[in-house]
């Protein structure tokens, strides 16, 4: 009928059953597993409410809801974090993509075919899970939002308040987050750059390695890579 779904609707529409499926997906994706199989990264734990540090303020988590047809996993829920409501006092800035970069690495690429070069992309998965923070941050979710699945494998029914609320500590990054971006891009440039790659000095987006002539452009966990051989992709891929 034109009007938006959102996680509510979804959940108690006619699809019910694979939306809830995905909700728990994602709950299991961002901790420790659910019981489909999803493998945890550890990114949060579901915590008592007195567990939360007196001096930290406590945000809501949002949810986004799509249909990705060509992705293994189809209907997808994705739940981001109300950075708005936490206290992030650094620089959370960081290199954004540039658009007059990217087109300059592929149209070199063209330029450069005839010659053996070659393009590809990648990404990273699960990239803004992956990294612990510094200091967690804490979030509390309504109860409903929880599938029974992961109830009950997390023990939630002790967990929850009398108003209805879970509280959870996030000790990775999640999207949403002032300082996600700045912090997935130092642990991928710390972690590239015992493999030889670092940024070009003077652009805002481009990498290069130091002796192999492999370069590419970078946005958040992207990548647009302009390689001359297969050792050279499977070492950045390796990297």
């Amino acid at each position: 009928d034109g009007k938006k779904e959102t996680i509510d609707s979804l959940l108690d529409g006619k699809d019910s059953v694979t939306w809830s499926r995905s909700l728990s997906n994602e709950w299991g994706r961002l901790s420790h597993g659910n019981d489909h199989g999803v493998k945890g990264t550890e990114t949060i734990d579901f915590i008592y409410k007195h567990q939360v540090p007196s001096e930290n303020k406590v945000t809501y988590a949002s949810y986004v809801c799509d249909y990705r047809p060509l992705k293994e996993e189809p209907y997808r829920v994705r739940i981001t974090v109300g950075g708005d409501k936490l206290d992030y006092n650094d620089d959370a800035g960081s290199p954004a993509a540039n658009l007059l970069e990217t087109k300059i690495i592929i149209n070199s690429t063209i330029s450069d075919a005839h010659r053996g070069a070659r393009f590809m992309c990648a990404d990273i998965k699960d990239h803004f899970l992956a990294t612990p923070m510094k200091n967690p941050e804490y979030m509390r979710v309504k109860y409903k939002y929880i599938p029974t699945d992961i109830r009950l494998r997390y023990n939630l029914d002790d967990k929850v308040t009398p108003d209805g609320y879970i509280y959870i500590k996030i000790q990775k990054r999640m999207p949403g987050l002032k300082q996600a971006a700045i912090l997935a891009y130092q642990h991928l440039k710390n972690c590239l750059e015992p493999f030889g790659y670092e940024p070009i000095e003077g652009t805002v987006g481009l990498w290069h390695h130091k002796t192999r002539p492999t370069k590419f452009c970078l946005c958040v966990d992207d990548f647009g890579i302009k390689y001359w051989s297969k050792s050279d992709a499977e070492h950045l891929c390796n990297a």
